[in-house]
């Protein structure tokens, strides 16, 4: 098993000293960190765990200034080395640190009195006595001490020790309910010769591997994972929790920033730019004033937002400035806008902006959940509030619920939703796309194309180019003799395409129209239409391969597809306008990737 161990402590407390002690790396990077002898963002190393594996370290800056790169750096920590001089004692930026500590849910904690060569033993246990005073105080709970002097190497062995017996007997194999897909927080982007866009992180939930898909939060945009590296090895496999280096292919560097999350699956995490958050107010004693303007940071992301609490709870409404990814249950802190004060912090309980009809409600379920709340207790709270929620991949009893792929619906909003998505497709008299009914039954797109799917396979709509229509008859057998007759003479057309001009059949016009509209048949230019399968086939053996953003020429689609140039334009104009690509100049560009769109 892997692990990620950071520090925390006042500036010049001797934390990179530490690291370089204990790994005999030296975390400074920036210019400005080795001419000032501070840490200003966070800097990395490693050292071998007694069982071989390599342990993570983060060096995460103590500068007030600094305290978004230290929120940035604890995220993900199986533990933390909390740092205190032996000279100096317990200082107002340790008091601020334990604070974000506390405020992230990190428990497993190890003080660690630095210097211990400047002071007699006297001094030591005065320093030890208050600092675990005021861990009692402010976090509620005493950890266990170590004493080291770094310049010298005292005690460096011993706290090695220490920390790999504490990670095995202290860090479950069960991660929390937000780690159950593999996910990477970027903490650090740049360009690598040969390789590219490279991004930087610490690997939490699962796995990463060469050459899978992943989903860049918070566009949704895919790339590929090209290369991977950790602790300066090439890797096939990335494990939670460890230090990766990734390449990416099909973005650029420009396209990344610090913040964004890589997740392995496209509905991973919640993408907003509204958060409800459940305060701790204990931590801290600042108000925070509504509409006002604050800084929340979670993951290595921070962005400003605008602040609601709704009054006689600790309850919050949070507006971004900006779309972020998310996970339910995860930590936030909120930080002055434009200073280093932290106001508060909290656990983001819902995401996603909330109609008023429903806030009152939901601000009482939010503030009934348990203190260490479950993803059932989510559930529950969608159920109540919409009839619908996501199932997740926890264990929950999932009996008198409807399930629809990713999604639970109870029986009542199962029925109540058929019999709105019927009344307006009886009213319009016109098939409509998922999006389409979303706005007209006031559902999320996503919940409503797994039920409309589901509609489909119970027989109660028929699904045709992802648009619904009411009825069944996407059975070929359903069809008309006149329908059939259609499809086996496009079938002998092959990839010369069915022209209807050609043939004489009665009341095919009409016949092509339904079994257009019915996912049988695609039309193209020139009044030629391809079997559906046959169209599936053609995009496939023209895309396979790509990925997205890669352009081709036209010689190279019909040495692809073995078309002539009179059916390859026709085949590329239909693509362009299903949107799978663009023309640019002579080229075509794919704009998705044909695996993507059809697993």
């Amino acid at each position: 098993m892997s692990y990620v161990v950071g520090t925390a402590g006042h500036v010049d407390h001797g934390k990179s000293a530490l690291i370089k002690a204990l790994t005999g790396i030296d975390t400074a990077h920036l210019p400005q960190e080795k001419k000032r002898g501070m840490t200003i963002d966070l800097g990395f190393a490693y050292f071998k765990h007694q069982n071989g594996e390599p342990v993570g370290v983060i060096d995460v800056p103590g500068h007030e200034r600094f305290i978004r790169n230290m929120v940035a750096g604890v995220w993900s920590l199986d533990m933390v080395l909390f740092v205190v001089a032996a000279d100096e004692g317990w200082m107002q930026m340790s008091t601020d640190h334990l604070k974000v500590i506390a405020s992230m849910g990190i428990e497993n904690v190890t003080l660690v009195i630095t210097k211990s060569d400047l002071v007699d033993d006297e001094m030591l246990a005065l320093v030890e006595e208050e600092s675990l005073e005021q861990f009692l105080d402010i976090a509620g709970f005493i950890p266990d001490s170590v004493t080291v002097s770094a310049h010298k190497g005292e005690g460096i062995d011993g706290l090695r020790h220490h920390i790999c017996n504490k990670l095995d007997g202290s860090v479950d194999d069960e991660r929390e309910d937000n780690e159950r897909h593999g996910h990477l927080y970027i903490d650090r982007v740049f360009t690598v010769n040969g390789v590219g866009t490279t991004v930087t992180g610490s690997l939490c939930g699962g796995e990463f591997a060469v050459g899978q898909k992943l989903y860049m939060q918070p566009s949704g945009r895919e790339v590929q994972v090209k290369s991977l590296q950790s602790y300066h090895q090439n890797i096939e496999l990335a494990k939670p929790v460890s230090r990766v280096a990734i390449g990416l292919k099909g973005i650029k560097k420009k396209e990344v920033e610090r913040g964004f999350c890589l997740t392995s699956r496209k509905g991973a995490s919640f993408v907003t730019d509204e958060l409800i958050v459940r305060l701790d107010s204990q931590l801290f004693e600042n108000k925070c004033r509504n509409n006002s303007e604050v800084e929340v940071a979670f993951g290595t992301f921070n962005t400003l937002a605008k602040i609601f609490v709704f009054k006689g709870t600790n309850i919050a409404r949070l507006r971004l400035k900006e779309p972020a990814s998310c996970f339910w249950n995860q930590r936030a802190l909120l930080i002055q806008h434009g200073g280093s004060r932290i106001l508060n912090c909290g656990a983001i309980v819902w995401s996603g902006a909330v109609a008023k009809s429903y806030r009152n409600k939901l601000y009482d379920l939010l503030m009934a959940m348990p203190e260490r709340p479950a993803w059932e207790d989510y559930v529950t709270i969608n159920m109540s509030l919409y009839g619908f929620a996501k199932r997740g991949e926890q264990a929950l009893d999932e009996s008198g619920y409807k399930v629809c792929g990713e999604w639970l619906f109870t029986e009542e909003c199962f029925n109540q939703t058929y019999q709105q998505v019927e009344a307006v497709l009886k009213q319009g008299q016109i098939d409509l796309s998922a999006i389409e009914l979303s706005g007209k039954v006031q559902m999320d797109a996503s919940p409503l194309t797994a039920v409309l799917d589901l509609f489909v396979v119970e027989g109660k709509l028929r699904k045709s180019n992802e648009h619904y229509s009411l009825g069944c008859g996407q059975n070929e057998a359903q069809l008309s003799p006149t329908a059939k007759k259609i499809l086996e003479h496009m079938e002998q057309a092959g990839k010369q395409g069915y022209e209807a001009d050609k043939e004489k059949i009665p009341g095919a016009q009409k016949e092509l129209r339904n079994l257009v509209r019915l996912g049988f048949a695609v039309p193209m230019e020139g009044k030629i239409y391809y079997l559906a399968s046959l169209y599936e086939e053609l995009v496939h053996d023209l895309l396979q391969g790509y990925s997205e953003g890669e352009r081709f020429a036209i010689s190279e689609a019909r040495e692809r597809t073995g078309l002539s140039r009179k059916y390859m334009i026709p085949l590329l104009n239909r693509m362009e306008a299903d949107g799978w690509i663009k023309r640019v100049e002579n080229d075509r560009q794919v704009l998705k990737a044909f695996e993507t769109e059809c697993a």
